[in-house]
């Protein structure tokens, strides 16, 4: 029987070269993709806040806290509608670690850990079975 995990993991696997090659690109401007984006259409901190039925100055207050790396992703989304954006927000393993979320999974799953530990044991005793990677 084949786990609702194995296939969602296939899934995340199958999109991940498109992914990595779109997180190269999205590297976050110095001072945050709200900011450049604002000033890029021409829009002020003052029309943008507005369109959120906020004051500039919490408006002002967002774009730092995104430049800071703290925003929350209901404030982003917020600030990203009323300059008709969207966010894309995903994860990827880092490529250090894993080539894929399968690999991940692997690296991540103590019962497997368990279980190579076991098999490095056998071995030392010359009983190993062999099959695990």
């Amino acid at each position: 029987m084949i786990a609702i995990k194995d296939i969602v993991r296939k899934g995340l696997d199958e999109r991940l070269p498109v992914l990595r090659k779109a997180s190269a690109s999205a590297i976050r401007p110095t001072r945050g993709w709200l900011r450049a984006v604002r000033e890029a259409i021409g829009a002020r901190q003052e029309a943008i806040a507005q369109k959120m039925g906020v004051q500039r100055q919490s408006y002002a207050r967002i774009e730092n806290t995104e430049a800071q790396g703290s925003i929350s992703l209901t404030s982003l989304q917020k600030a990203a509608d009323a300059m008709d954006c969207e966010v894309v927000y995903y994860l990827v393993p880092r490529e250090s670690v894993a080539k894929n979320y399968t690999e991940l999974a692997q690296k991540n799953d103590p019962k497997l850990k368990h279980l190579r530990a076991s098999e490095h044991s056998m071995a030392l005793e010359d009983q190993a079975v062999g099959d695990l990677k």
